[in-house]
């Protein structure tokens, strides 16, 4: 098969600010209006912070605490950032035995949030082996998407933060991680992308529908895409998975679309429950890796994030 250029996926969305101005409040004086009274008023714009929250622009190394441990993450602040326009942020996972910056470099999206405007935040995993544990119930107080809600937590005290636009990504054993916060009543994020890393809680029941684009090499002997015993535990098969996120975002078959480009194929469904959507890009010719040549898969998920925020 002919590989699809990168140029057909290689497409962004352009964020959009948002101004809103309301007309002026009549103010009364003991008790009665009267015509001279009146004043243009402005309610504050919900796309900017009414005091100034610098970062220090670049990538820079931070700790947090969190359940008596101390915690490390990057923050990678793109230049355009200047503390008073809400900024939509990405946490971005890294896989098992990995660190901030190899996951950094190699989903690049580093670059792309400096050209889109966005803040990208890298956590460090636990352990001398660096794993994220996905599978702990989220309310307990020391799992990883306990961490999580914490970190962006702060990052949102820090910064100037569209909280409408908190995202999560992940590879690996990172993508099993950020598909189990997609689960967690709790979480902040607005929508979710995964690489390489099949998952859904048992317990997802309860959690509201969560919008997911996900991508799998069909060549992955790490993660096989029909599922098998991994160095993180068993992962289902990648198709399971998908159908049972299908069927959590109770999404219609009527807005289910596939499309098959050389050896690239995209399934995607629309119009599921609270607007969500799920969109699985199935890689013929890629293994274990985040897809970036051929297919650029940072793009296509930041071009499926904001379609979500919006």
């Amino acid at each position: 098969m002919t590989p699809m250029p990168a140029a057909a996926f290689a497409f962004r969305a352009v964020r959009l600010r948002r101004w809103t101005v309301t007309l002026a409040l009549v103010l009364g004086a003991a008790g009665v209006v009267h015509a001279g009274d009146t004043s243009d008023a402005v309610r504050p714009d919900p796309t900017v912070c009414s005091q100034p929250r610098p970062l220090p622009a670049g990538t820079s190394t931070h700790v947090i605490a969190n359940d008596g441990q101390q915690r490390t993450y990057l923050m990678h602040v793109p230049p355009g950032y200047d503390g008073t326009e809400r900024t939509p942020v990405v946490v971005l996972f890294h896989g098992l035995g990995s660190n901030p910056e190899q996951v950094m470099a190699r989903s690049g999206l580093g670059p792309l949030a400096d050209s889109d405007g966005f803040i990208v935040i890298a956590p460090q995993a636990r352990g001398a082996a660096a794993e994220w544990d996905f599978r702990s119930p989220a309310g307990d107080a020391d799992s990883d998407a306990s961490f999580t809600r914490h970190l962006v937590s702060a990052v949102q005290s820090q910064g100037c933060i569209d909280t409408s636009g908190v995202f999560a990504a992940g590879f690996s054993n990172g993508s099993a991680l950020v598909l189990a916060l997609a689960c967690d009543p709790r979480s902040p994020f607005t929508a979710y992308g995964a690489v390489s890393g099949p998952y859904i809680s048992p317990n997802c029941v309860g959690a509201k529908p969560a919008s997911i684009v996900y991508f799998h090499g069909l060549l992955d002997v790490v993660v096989p895409y029909t599922g098998a015993q991994t160095a993180i535990g068993p992962l289902p098969p990648v198709d399971d998975t998908v159908a049972e996120w299908v069927a959590h975002d109770r999404c219609p078959a009527v807005g289910a679309t596939t499309t098959v480009a050389g050896a690239l194929r995209h399934f995607a469904w629309r119009n599921c429950a609270g607007g969500s959507a799920v969109s699985a890009y199935v890689l013929e010719d890629s293994g274990h890796q985040w897809p970036g040549s051929d297919v650029n898969a940072s793009n296509l998920m930041w071009t499926f994030f904001q379609r979500a925020e919006r």
